[in-house]
């Protein structure tokens, strides 16, 4: 198997517009019910981190960025993340054009969704990625986009 095939089969933008979909149900969940668009190039990265798998799990909708990045392992995952953002660009644009008919843009570049989807009805196989998905939704929405960016560390 080449390793073009294997790019293909592991960041699959069929699973990753689930995973950006769940990402928006639980922005939609939040009191702003909207989130910066650039926020989703942030959620990708950190959805496909094993370790940020984990800890959004465990995470509730009280949660805070603070509080989601409160261990050192946790803090690890942002180290770089600029450039796993720009690393994970084409993957996300893949992603974000079969989730185009479940989504809007509105005024100011704000990104939601009227189809919410509940984590809690999926299969156990997959729980654990669509529910962190969800928690990175909720707590990400609590939070001025311009604060998370400073907060990374990412670059312009």
């Amino acid at each position: 198997m080449k390793t073009q095939d294997l790019y293909r089969l592991i960041y699959n933008p069929i699973w990753i517009s689930r995973l950006l979909h769940y990402f928006l149900s639980g922005v939609a969940k939040s009191k702003t019910k909207q989130i910066k668009f650039e926020l989703v190039y942030f959620a990708v990265p950190v959805l496909l981190d094993k370790e940020m798998i984990s800890n959004l799990e465990s995470k509730t909708a009280r949660s805070t960025f603070s509080t989601l990045f409160d261990t050192i392992e946790s803090k690890k995952c942002l180290i770089g993340m600029d450039k796993k953002i720009y690393a994970f660009t084409e993957v996300t644009n893949d992603a974000l054009l079969i989730l185009a008919d479940k989504v809007a843009i509105g005024d100011g570049g704000y990104i939601h969704t009227s189809d919410c989807l509940d984590y809690r009805k999926t299969e156990d196989s997959l729980r654990d990625y669509f529910k962190a998905a969800y928690n990175l939704g909720l707590i990400l929405a609590k939070e001025h986009y311009r604060e998370i960016f400073l907060k990374i560390g990412a670059s312009a």
